[in-house]
């Protein structure tokens, strides 16, 4: 598994896919959630309206072919209340988005920092649990980690942060399989 750490804006970069995750009791969305969707016009906020889109832990929407950005699909991930928020719910959903990336035969895709800046969780922490999730669950198939080219987007401030998280997560699993850092 490769991680690249981008600190590029999130609507630049050409990706295949670019999962964000959106809380139920942040309406508008914030942080690279809340930019996106200001890039595409609102067009995620419309949808809360709409009641189309909710924010519930697991939720799963997919927007394909989203004008305005340089991603092919935009998957928002439900993380649920922010106070509800902790390392184990991060971890679950990272999990999940990459069972739901690995069921649409992707082998890379772009990321936030679940809610870096918004929960009581650090850069570094939210990093950690992120990456275990990853890793949690491509070591069932070892093509599948090897494979797996992953974009976390953060800002230049966070970098340490978020490469202690990373060193961290890695710790965790040595021996057991390996995570590659590109900046």
């Amino acid at each position: 598994m490769q991680i690249h750490l981008s600190t590029e804006p999130p609507d630049l970069p050409k990706h295949k896919c670019l999962a964000l995750g959106i809380f139920s009791d942040e309406k508008p969305p914030r942080g690279i959630c809340g930019f996106i969707d200001w890039r595409l016009n609102g067009l995620i906020s419309y949808q809360i309206k709409q009641g189309k889109i909710g924010g519930k832990f697991a939720e799963k929407v997919i927007i394909p072919f989203p004008q305005r950005i340089g991603t092919e699909i935009l998957m928002l991930f439900g993380l649920g209340n922010r106070s509800a928020v902790n390392y184990e719910k991060i971890q679950t959903a990272a999990y999940q988005i990459i069972s739901a990336i690995d069921t649409m035969m992707l082998n890379n895709f772009a990321f936030d920092l679940l809610g870096e800046n918004r929960i009581s969780m650090g850069t570094a922490d939210i990093a950690e649990a992120m990456v275990t999730g990853f890793f949690d669950y491509l070591s069932k198939d070892e093509k599948k980690l090897s494979k797996m080219t992953l974009c976390m987007i953060t800002s230049v401030g966070h970098l340490k942060e978020v490469s202690i998280g990373i060193k961290n997560s890695q710790a965790k699993v040595r021996g057991i399989g390996t995570i590659k850092i590109v900046t």
